[in-house]
Protein backbone atom coordinates (compact mmCIF):
# COMPACT_ATOMS: atom_id res chain seq x y z
CA UNK A 1 0.00 0.00 0.00
CA UNK A 2 1.27 3.68 -0.72
CA UNK A 3 2.56 5.57 2.02
CA UNK A 4 0.13 8.87 1.29
CA UNK A 5 -2.84 6.87 0.59
CA UNK A 6 -4.98 5.21 3.21
CA UNK A 7 -6.94 1.89 2.75
CA UNK A 8 -10.34 1.70 3.92
CA UNK A 9 -11.81 -1.12 4.37
CA UNK A 10 -15.91 -2.16 4.44
CA UNK A 11 -17.18 -2.38 7.58
CA UNK A 12 -18.59 -5.71 6.34
CA UNK A 13 -15.13 -7.18 5.71
CA UNK A 14 -13.83 -6.01 9.02
CA UNK A 15 -16.21 -8.74 10.89
CA UNK A 16 -14.64 -11.54 8.53
CA UNK A 17 -12.22 -12.82 11.01
CA UNK A 18 -9.36 -12.07 8.64
CA UNK A 19 -5.50 -12.17 10.53
CA UNK A 20 -5.14 -8.04 11.28
CA UNK A 21 -1.30 -7.30 9.96
CA UNK A 22 0.65 -4.97 8.75
CA UNK A 23 2.41 -4.67 5.13
CA UNK A 24 5.88 -4.05 6.33
CA UNK A 25 7.35 -3.84 9.39
CA UNK A 26 10.06 -2.52 6.70
CA UNK A 27 13.83 -2.26 8.40
CA UNK A 28 13.13 1.23 9.87
CA UNK A 29 10.13 0.36 11.30
CA UNK A 30 11.38 -2.43 14.21
CA UNK A 31 12.16 -1.32 17.22
CA UNK A 32 15.13 -3.50 17.59
CA UNK A 33 17.64 -2.69 15.19
CA UNK A 34 19.37 -5.46 13.91
CA UNK A 35 22.89 -5.83 13.90
CA UNK A 36 24.27 -5.63 10.08
CA UNK A 37 25.89 -9.18 8.95
CA UNK A 38 28.53 -9.57 6.29
CA UNK A 39 27.66 -9.39 2.76
CA UNK A 40 27.44 -13.32 1.83
CA UNK A 41 29.70 -14.89 -0.77
CA UNK A 42 28.93 -14.78 -3.84
CA UNK A 43 28.43 -18.93 -3.75
CA UNK A 44 25.60 -18.17 -1.00
CA UNK A 45 24.05 -15.04 -2.46
CA UNK A 46 23.04 -17.66 -5.04
CA UNK A 47 22.95 -20.91 -3.56
CA UNK A 48 21.51 -23.32 -6.11
CA UNK A 49 22.20 -26.46 -7.59
CA UNK A 50 23.97 -30.13 -6.27
CA UNK A 51 25.93 -29.36 -3.26
CA UNK A 52 29.87 -29.57 -3.69
CA UNK A 53 30.85 -32.60 -2.81
CA UNK A 54 33.07 -33.05 0.66
CA UNK A 55 35.74 -35.41 2.15
CA UNK A 56 35.21 -34.23 5.56
CA UNK A 57 34.20 -37.49 7.46
CA UNK A 58 31.36 -37.18 9.85
CA UNK A 59 32.48 -36.37 13.61
CA UNK A 60 31.13 -39.08 15.32
CA UNK A 61 27.66 -37.93 17.80
CA UNK A 62 28.34 -38.70 21.56
CA UNK A 63 25.50 -40.50 23.67
CA UNK A 64 23.03 -37.73 24.30
CA UNK A 65 22.25 -36.93 28.40
CA UNK A 66 18.90 -39.09 29.37
CA UNK A 67 16.21 -37.14 31.90
CA UNK A 68 13.43 -39.94 32.12
CA UNK A 69 10.67 -38.55 34.40
CA UNK A 70 11.75 -35.43 34.00
CA UNK A 71 9.53 -32.25 36.16
CA UNK A 72 9.68 -30.39 33.00
CA UNK A 73 8.67 -31.75 29.24
CA UNK A 74 9.15 -29.39 26.04
CA UNK A 75 7.83 -30.62 23.23
CA UNK A 76 9.60 -29.09 19.98
CA UNK A 77 8.17 -27.82 17.29
CA UNK A 78 9.38 -28.74 13.72
CA UNK A 79 8.99 -27.66 10.44
CA UNK A 80 7.95 -28.44 7.65
CA UNK A 81 5.23 -30.30 8.33
CA UNK A 82 5.18 -34.52 7.73
CA UNK A 83 3.69 -35.10 4.15
CA UNK A 84 4.39 -31.65 2.85
CA UNK A 85 5.95 -30.39 -0.40
CA UNK A 86 7.95 -27.36 -0.02
CA UNK A 87 10.43 -25.18 -1.77
CA UNK A 88 14.11 -25.50 -2.43
CA UNK A 89 14.78 -22.94 -0.04
CA UNK A 90 12.79 -24.57 3.19
CA UNK A 91 15.53 -25.47 5.98
CA UNK A 92 13.60 -28.34 8.32
CA UNK A 93 13.65 -26.46 11.74
CA UNK A 94 13.11 -27.75 15.08
CA UNK A 95 12.38 -24.92 17.62
CA UNK A 96 12.24 -25.47 21.69
CA UNK A 97 10.04 -22.83 22.62
CA UNK A 98 11.17 -20.83 25.54
CA UNK A 99 14.10 -23.31 26.58
CA UNK A 100 18.05 -22.42 26.97
CA UNK A 101 20.05 -25.43 26.14
CA UNK A 102 23.28 -25.85 27.23
CA UNK A 103 26.27 -26.21 24.69
CA UNK A 104 27.82 -29.23 26.13
CA UNK A 105 24.34 -30.73 25.45
CA UNK A 106 23.87 -29.83 22.22
CA UNK A 107 26.23 -32.29 20.26
CA UNK A 108 24.36 -35.51 21.51
CA UNK A 109 21.29 -33.59 20.85
CA UNK A 110 22.12 -32.94 17.43
CA UNK A 111 22.95 -36.63 17.31
CA UNK A 112 19.80 -38.25 17.86
CA UNK A 113 18.41 -35.63 14.98
CA UNK A 114 18.96 -38.03 11.26
CA UNK A 115 18.09 -37.04 8.18
CA UNK A 116 18.15 -38.95 5.43
CA UNK A 117 17.74 -37.85 1.94
CA UNK A 118 16.96 -39.55 -1.40
CA UNK A 119 18.78 -38.87 -3.48
CA UNK A 120 21.79 -38.37 -1.37
CA UNK A 121 22.04 -34.85 -0.08
CA UNK A 122 24.89 -33.88 2.74
CA UNK A 123 24.05 -30.95 5.13
CA UNK A 124 24.25 -29.73 8.90
CA UNK A 125 22.73 -28.62 11.48
CA UNK A 126 22.95 -24.98 13.03
CA UNK A 127 22.30 -23.89 16.35
CA UNK A 128 21.01 -20.50 17.23
CA UNK A 129 19.24 -18.56 20.40
CA UNK A 130 16.74 -16.08 19.95
CA UNK A 131 14.28 -14.27 21.70
CA UNK A 132 14.15 -16.59 24.36
CA UNK A 133 13.81 -19.89 22.54
CA UNK A 134 16.42 -22.31 21.06
CA UNK A 135 16.43 -23.33 17.43
CA UNK A 136 18.37 -25.76 15.04
CA UNK A 137 18.11 -25.83 11.44
CA UNK A 138 19.39 -28.51 8.73
CA UNK A 139 20.36 -27.08 5.38
CA UNK A 140 22.56 -28.38 2.29
CA UNK A 141 25.46 -26.17 1.30
CA UNK A 142 23.21 -25.09 -1.45
CA UNK A 143 19.30 -25.16 -2.32
CA UNK A 144 17.63 -28.73 -2.28
CA UNK A 145 17.32 -29.83 -5.56
CA UNK A 146 14.06 -30.00 -7.22
CA UNK A 147 12.57 -33.45 -6.40
CA UNK A 148 14.46 -34.38 -3.08
CA UNK A 149 12.67 -37.05 -0.76
CA UNK A 150 13.72 -35.78 3.07
CA UNK A 151 13.07 -37.57 6.24
CA UNK A 152 14.08 -36.22 9.72
CA UNK A 153 14.11 -38.87 12.90
CA UNK A 154 14.15 -37.09 15.60
CA UNK A 155 14.73 -39.36 18.45
CA UNK A 156 14.21 -36.88 21.10
CA UNK A 157 12.30 -38.44 24.10
CA UNK A 158 13.54 -37.78 27.56
CA UNK A 159 16.91 -36.09 26.22
CA UNK A 160 18.21 -33.92 28.74
CA UNK A 161 17.78 -30.07 27.63
CA UNK A 162 18.29 -28.66 30.75
CA UNK A 163 18.49 -29.48 34.75
CA UNK A 164 14.84 -30.70 35.60
CA UNK A 165 13.68 -30.76 31.88
CA UNK A 166 13.97 -32.90 28.80
CA UNK A 167 12.05 -33.30 25.46
CA UNK A 168 8.80 -35.08 24.66
CA UNK A 169 8.55 -38.34 22.30
CA UNK A 170 10.38 -39.16 19.36
CA UNK A 171 8.83 -38.11 15.89
CA UNK A 172 9.71 -38.95 12.47
CA UNK A 173 8.67 -36.22 9.92
CA UNK A 174 8.72 -36.74 5.90
CA UNK A 175 8.73 -34.09 3.04
CA UNK A 176 9.17 -33.51 -0.17
CA UNK A 177 10.49 -30.59 -2.19
CA UNK A 178 8.77 -29.61 -5.19
CA UNK A 179 10.30 -26.84 -8.33
CA UNK A 180 12.94 -24.70 -8.18
CA UNK A 181 11.58 -21.50 -7.92
CA UNK A 182 14.12 -18.45 -7.28
CA UNK A 183 12.35 -15.17 -7.33
CA UNK A 184 14.94 -12.23 -7.43
CA UNK A 185 13.40 -8.68 -6.00
CA UNK A 186 15.46 -6.22 -7.89
CA UNK A 187 14.47 -3.05 -5.82
CA UNK A 188 16.55 -0.71 -8.17
CA UNK A 189 14.95 -2.03 -11.76
CA UNK A 190 11.26 -2.68 -9.53
CA UNK A 191 11.35 -5.90 -10.33
CA UNK A 192 10.66 -9.71 -9.47
CA UNK A 193 12.16 -12.15 -11.93
CA UNK A 194 10.19 -15.31 -11.52
CA UNK A 195 12.85 -18.59 -12.48
CA UNK A 196 11.43 -22.13 -12.37
CA UNK A 197 13.66 -24.67 -12.72
CA UNK A 198 16.15 -22.40 -14.31
CA UNK A 199 13.44 -20.93 -17.19
CA UNK A 200 12.96 -17.64 -16.53
CA UNK A 201 8.68 -17.52 -16.45
CA UNK A 202 8.01 -13.85 -16.11
CA UNK A 203 9.29 -10.35 -15.23
CA UNK A 204 6.47 -8.40 -12.83
CA UNK A 205 6.67 -4.90 -12.47
CA UNK A 206 6.82 -4.29 -8.28
CA UNK A 207 6.78 -2.09 -5.83
CA UNK A 208 9.23 -2.05 -2.73
CA UNK A 209 9.61 -0.35 0.84
CA UNK A 210 10.02 2.79 0.35
CA UNK A 211 13.58 4.09 1.06
CA UNK A 212 13.56 7.34 3.00
CA UNK A 213 11.43 5.30 5.67
CA UNK A 214 10.46 1.83 5.35
CA UNK A 215 13.08 0.19 3.66
CA UNK A 216 12.50 -3.54 2.72
CA UNK A 217 14.92 -5.96 4.18
CA UNK A 218 18.04 -6.98 1.91
CA UNK A 219 19.03 -10.59 1.29
CA UNK A 220 17.34 -14.21 1.16
CA UNK A 221 14.07 -14.97 2.48
CA UNK A 222 11.69 -17.71 1.80
CA UNK A 223 7.73 -17.59 1.99
CA UNK A 224 6.48 -18.98 5.09
CA UNK A 225 2.88 -18.83 4.19
CA UNK A 226 0.34 -18.65 1.59
CA UNK A 227 -2.65 -16.35 3.60
CA UNK A 228 -4.50 -15.11 0.74
CA UNK A 229 -6.74 -12.27 1.67
CA UNK A 230 -5.25 -10.96 4.47
CA UNK A 231 -6.58 -7.38 6.49
CA UNK A 232 -3.15 -5.15 7.06
CA UNK A 233 -3.31 -2.18 9.98
CA UNK A 234 -1.02 0.16 10.39
CA UNK A 235 -1.82 -0.15 14.52
CA UNK A 236 0.60 -3.67 14.15
CA UNK A 237 3.91 -1.45 13.56
CA UNK A 238 2.71 1.80 15.41
CA UNK A 239 1.28 3.65 12.79
CA UNK A 240 -2.09 5.44 13.53
CA UNK A 241 -4.37 4.64 10.94
CA UNK A 242 -5.49 8.46 10.40
CA UNK A 243 -1.43 9.18 10.36
CA UNK A 244 -0.24 10.47 6.84
CA UNK A 245 1.37 6.89 6.30
CA UNK A 246 -1.83 4.72 8.07
CA UNK A 247 -3.44 2.05 6.28
CA UNK A 248 -6.01 -0.49 6.97
CA UNK A 249 -7.20 -3.03 3.98
CA UNK A 250 -7.67 -5.97 2.63
CA UNK A 251 -5.16 -7.56 0.00
CA UNK A 252 -5.30 -10.35 -2.13
CA UNK A 253 -2.56 -13.40 -2.35
CA UNK A 254 -0.72 -12.42 0.55
CA UNK A 255 2.54 -14.42 1.07
CA UNK A 256 4.57 -13.98 3.98
CA UNK A 257 8.07 -13.82 4.16
CA UNK A 258 9.36 -12.53 7.72
CA UNK A 259 7.12 -12.67 10.80
CA UNK A 260 7.31 -8.88 11.38
CA UNK A 261 5.23 -8.41 8.36
CA UNK A 262 6.47 -8.33 5.08
CA UNK A 263 4.50 -9.75 2.07
CA UNK A 264 4.84 -10.38 -1.07
CA UNK A 265 1.06 -9.51 -2.37
CA UNK A 266 -1.63 -7.76 -5.15
CA UNK A 267 -1.56 -4.02 -4.19
CA UNK A 268 -4.24 -2.50 -6.84
CA UNK A 269 -3.69 0.59 -5.05
CA UNK A 270 -0.42 1.65 -5.85
CA UNK A 271 -0.46 0.87 -9.35
CA UNK A 272 1.06 3.84 -10.79
CA UNK A 273 3.93 2.93 -8.86
CA UNK A 274 4.93 -0.61 -10.53
CA UNK A 275 8.13 -0.98 -12.36
CA UNK A 276 9.06 3.14 -11.22
CA UNK A 277 9.32 3.64 -7.15
CA UNK A 278 9.08 2.04 -4.02
CA UNK A 279 5.91 3.34 -2.03
CA UNK A 280 5.35 0.31 0.15
CA UNK A 281 5.84 0.30 4.10
CA UNK A 282 8.17 -2.89 3.24
CA UNK A 283 5.99 -5.26 1.33
CA UNK A 284 6.67 -6.21 -1.96
CA UNK A 285 3.67 -5.30 -4.26
CA UNK A 286 2.33 -5.85 -7.47
CA UNK A 287 -0.66 -5.82 -9.85
CA UNK A 288 -3.64 -8.55 -9.02
CA UNK A 289 -2.88 -10.21 -11.59
CA UNK A 290 0.50 -10.99 -11.50
CA UNK A 291 -0.12 -11.68 -7.66
CA UNK A 292 -2.81 -14.48 -8.81
CA UNK A 293 -0.43 -16.03 -11.15
CA UNK A 294 2.76 -16.31 -8.82
CA UNK A 295 0.43 -16.95 -5.99
CA UNK A 296 -1.27 -20.13 -8.03
CA UNK A 297 2.88 -21.25 -8.59
CA UNK A 298 4.35 -20.95 -5.08
CA UNK A 299 5.14 -23.10 -2.63
CA UNK A 300 6.00 -22.48 0.97
CA UNK A 301 9.53 -22.26 1.13
CA UNK A 302 10.50 -21.18 -2.51
CA UNK A 303 12.89 -18.06 -2.41
CA UNK A 304 12.43 -14.97 -2.50
CA UNK A 305 16.23 -12.89 -2.73
CA UNK A 306 15.73 -8.87 -2.55
CA UNK A 307 18.62 -6.71 -4.10
CA UNK A 308 19.41 -3.06 -4.25
CA UNK A 309 17.50 -2.12 -1.78
CA UNK A 310 19.97 0.20 1.48
CA UNK A 311 17.78 -1.27 4.05
CA UNK A 312 19.16 -3.62 7.30
CA UNK A 313 20.15 -7.36 6.20
CA UNK A 314 17.45 -10.04 6.46
CA UNK A 315 17.93 -11.45 9.99
CA UNK A 316 18.98 -14.88 9.92
CA UNK A 317 17.14 -16.02 12.47
CA UNK A 318 13.35 -15.66 14.60
CA UNK A 319 11.99 -13.30 11.75
CA UNK A 320 11.32 -16.36 9.05
CA UNK A 321 14.12 -18.04 7.78
CA UNK A 322 17.12 -16.03 6.61
CA UNK A 323 18.97 -19.14 7.03
CA UNK A 324 20.85 -18.53 3.02
CA UNK A 325 22.12 -15.26 4.35
CA UNK A 326 24.96 -17.42 5.88
CA UNK A 327 27.91 -19.01 4.37
CA UNK A 328 28.74 -22.71 4.44
CA UNK A 329 31.47 -22.14 6.53
CA UNK A 330 29.30 -19.53 9.05
CA UNK A 331 26.84 -22.17 9.14
CA UNK A 332 29.28 -24.96 9.98
CA UNK A 333 30.32 -22.68 12.77
CA UNK A 334 27.06 -22.70 13.82
CA UNK A 335 26.91 -26.88 14.19
CA UNK A 336 28.43 -29.54 17.12
CA UNK A 337 29.02 -31.97 14.75
CA UNK A 338 29.27 -30.74 11.14
CA UNK A 339 28.03 -32.03 7.87
CA UNK A 340 26.02 -35.33 7.86
CA UNK A 341 25.95 -37.31 4.80
CA UNK A 342 22.69 -37.62 4.23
Amino acid sequence: MRLSRRAVLPAALALTGLAVTACGGGAEAEERPAKRASAPSSATATPSGSPSPTAVPEKPAPPAELLRGAARVVRPEMAPANGEKVGVGQPIAVVFKGQKIAKELRAGIEGRLKVSTSPNIPGAWHWNESKGDTRVHFRPEKYWPAGTRVTLDARLADVKLAPGTAAAGDRTVSFTVGDSMINTVDLKAHTMTVVRNGETLRTIPVSGGDEKKYKTRDGIKTILAKEGRVIMDSLSIGIPRNHPDGFYGSYDYSMRETISGEYVHAAPDNAEAFGKENVSHGCIGMSTEDAKWLYERTLKGDVVQVVGSSGKPMDHFGNGYGDWNLSWQEWLAGSELGIRTG
